[in-house]
């Protein structure tokens, strides 16, 4: 399209002699010595045209009240951030940790075996057991006194609550009772496994027992491998007799020896464990919840959200742990969940979180990012022996994944996130390689208009860098801040804006650039706190987001010194058809186009037509027409504005040697400068109702020979 302007002077000249031509006329019946050379003087344009007659107001070309015209251009949607755009609450909770269930507790037991008289006697002399004999007749007798005697080894029996342990502490209590008529001097005891008869510990001293008593030893299990079969080696140190008459039987008279495990608890074994939670844990921990780096959290309410567990026991018995979170309330009370697990199994599942109010700051030390948890591990058998180790492990693994939640409250960082370096390539190098000279828009500017739901203060230092050729200019804005919204208001709207007050636009825009260079950062929480603790008060949304629109704004306010744009076209004035037509642009000794113009726009425009020739060596001009002052600029007053007109009168002559000219030349060469009105030293403005009031004129003197 551009390049139909540029023969439009010629197009007036043509269709202009055309009409000088009459066609009544008999060109045959002159005579062809016949030789006219008359002077024609046409008017042929005439009129006026303002600036809105040329472009009309709309959207990007705005006419205010003044009827100053403004270029606007605006985009919807710059930027849509969402709040997973700037963090991750996916995965904030990973909590993985292992229980080991230590020593635990059996029931106690107790079993016995008796020794009687007859028994005891077995072990005397021949004497001593025949007259112990002829005692037992009914009547009452002195009790003879009797010598140590070994009683051999006896097997307790009836333990049913392991077969084998390892006993991290606890007694086996040795009770005799001595159910003789007669005292007992003390008693020896050591005890063995009935399995490869090992010693459970050393001798155990019972002493002396009066008759119809009773007396008990401990004995210390700590570190004891016992059975459920268990062998007592006794010895009896003897009996110092009764010189009173008493009954003397050897069926009905014994002792017992009694053994009882009390406060039992084992390190391993086959073994059954009665119901009972686990003491050795403290029953309380901490889930840490971390979004990043110096992100604290105090507080999150949720709409609808899961913790989710996988959890697994080494140990053999079933397992019952609940887990209580008291600083997390659902309807004011604490989330609470029991889950069960059979024995050595896993189990998945998830704790409800809806609409729960979570409190992370309760723990003093660290108040945020904290979850204070209690727990409660319990373990039962049910009445089956089982194998168990004290390493046996419970593991419990918890996860907080993709909650939905109405906020989060806490400090979200003094974190700087990178903008993506990038390079804007505005592809007008073809127009800028024809350009010279100054040109500067005074007053530019863009404006962000943005709506933000996130509670968090934010700064952002934009870099942009306008590159042409070897020539760049800094935008060189200051930071700006992002106004953050208020927990009762959960939006802003704002915006921020871009001119030559805060930054270097005019000058950028008007280098003009052929690239355009972008980088950043945005740094939340910028400001310093001097003591150093900074207060946990921002807050995100769960739909927290950042909408910005841009609005760029060129008021038509600028100046123009020596602005020259010169382009090279083919010479379509050359006759490439080889036409033999009666009149020819050769044919006429003069052309003159006579520009009368009243110029009330403040810009002055100069144009230079030349012919040039690409073939010849070196490649030359062969004829220039100079329009200099084809339109000289208006005068204006002290804002810019114009307040008067200016006539130009110009004439732009085609002369015969400009015509002979065009066939040796195979371009045309266009060079237009433009000026405003006093150059670079002052801005000057476009209004709607400027005009331009011109009456063009053909003058032509043809040169014509009839043959």
């Amino acid at each position: 399209m551009k390049r139909k302007i540029y023969p439009l002077i010629f197009m007036i000249v043509v269709f202009s002699t055309t009409g000088c031509v009459k066609d009544t006329y008999d060109m045959n019946k002159l005579s062809k010595k016949m030789h006219l050379s008359p002077t024609l003087a046409v008017s042929a344009i005439k009129g006026v045209v303002s600036l809105s007659d040329m472009v009309k107001s709309s959207d990007t070309v705005v006419y205010d009240q003044n009827k100053f015209v403004k270029i606007v251009f605006k985009k919807d949607s710059v930027v849509n951030l969402k709040l997973s755009d700037f963090y991750d609450f996916s995965n904030m909770l990973a909590f993985t940790q292992s229980y080991t269930l230590g020593d635990l507790s059996i029931d106690p037991f107790t079993t016995f075996i008796s020794v009687t008289l007859g028994q005891i006697s077995s072990g005397f002399s021949p004497a001593l057991m025949a007259q112990f004999a002829a005692l037992d007749n009914g009547s009452t007798h002195p009790f003879p006194s009797f010598p140590s005697v070994n009683l051999g080894e006896k097997t307790f029996t009836g333990i049913s609550n392991f077969e084998t342990a390892v006993f991290q502490s606890g007694f086996l209590d040795i009770t005799v009772k001595n159910n003789l008529t007669a005292p007992l001097s003390s008693l020896n005891v050591n005890l063995f496994n009935t399995s490869g008869h090992s010693a459970i510990g050393g001798t155990i001293t019972i002493p002396a027992i009066p008759p119809g008593q009773t007396e008990t030893v401990p004995f210390d299990l700590s570190d004891k491998t016992v059975t459920n079969s268990i062998i007592a080696a006794i010895v009896l140190s003897g009996s110092p007799g009764n010189g009173s008459p008493v009954l003397i039987s050897l069926n009905n008279s014994n002792i017992q020896v009694t053994i009882s495990g009390r406060a039992l608890k084992v390190k391993s074994g086959r073994v059954k464990l009665p119901q009972q939670t686990i003491t050795s844990l403290d029953n309380l921990d901490t889930l840490n919840f971390n979004l990043g780096n110096g992100i604290e959290l105090v507080k999150i309410q949720t709409t609808t959200a899961n913790i989710s567990y996988h959890i697994q026991s080494s140990v053999a018995a079933q397992a019952s742990i609940t887990l209580t979170m008291p600083t997390a309330k659902t309807g004011g009370n604490p989330v609470t969940k029991q889950i069960d697990i059979t024995g050595g199994g896993l189990v998945d599942g998830t704790i409800p979180f809806n609409n729960a109010l979570v409190d992370l700051s309760t723990i003093v030390q660290q108040p945020y990012n904290q979850l204070p948890v209690t727990y409660g591990i319990s373990v039962n058998s049910n009445n089956t022996i089982i194998n168990f180790n004290s390493t046996d492990k419970v593991q419990i693994d918890l996860r907080f994944l993709n909650p939905v939640f109405d906020y989060v409250e806490g400090y979200f960082g003094q974190t700087v996130e990178t903008i993506k370096p990038d390079s804007l390539d505005l592809k007008i190098d073809d127009i800028l390689n024809h350009l010279t000279g100054d040109f500067l828009v005074s007053s530019p500017s863009i404006t962000v208009n943005y709506s933000n739901s996130f509670a968090i203060p934010m700064q952002v230092s934009l870099g942009v860098r306008g590159k042409r050729n070897t020539k760049t200019v800094d935008l060189s804005l200051a930071p700006f801040d992002i106004t953050p919204c208020t927990f009762a208001t959960r939006d802003v709207s704002s915006s921020f804006g871009i001119d030559k007050i805060n930054s270097s636009l005019p000058a950028l825009i008007s280098l003009p650039p052929q690239s355009i260079k972008f980088s950043g950062t945005a740094k939340m929480n910028p400001s310093v706190i001097p003591s150093g603790v900074h207060p946990r008060n921002n807050y995100v949304f769960g739909n927290s987001r950042f909408l910005a629109k841009i609005e760029v704004e060129v008021p038509l306010e600028f100046r123009m010194n020596n602005l020259q744009f010169t382009d090279t076209i083919d010479n379509f004035l050359k006759d490439k058809t080889g036409s033999n037509s009666n009149i020819k642009p050769e044919d006429f000794k003069l052309l003159r186009i006579k520009l009368i113009a009243k110029n009330g726009f403040p810009m002055g425009v100069s144009v230079k037509m030349s012919l040039y020739d690409t073939t010849s060596t070196p490649p030359a001009i062969k004829s220039t027409i100079d329009a200099t002052g084809l339109l000289n600029p208006a005068p204006v007053d002290t804002n810019g504005k114009s307040n008067g007109v200016t006539e130009t009168t110009t004439n732009l002559e085609f002369t015969q040697a400009f015509f002979s000219s065009i066939p040796s030349a195979n371009k045309i060469i266009f060079q237009f400068t433009l000026n405003t009105t006093n150059g670079s030293t002052q801005d000057i403005k476009i209004y709607s109702d400027y005009t331009i009031d011109y009456n063009v004129a053909l003058v032509a003197q043809p040169d014509i020979t009839f043959n």
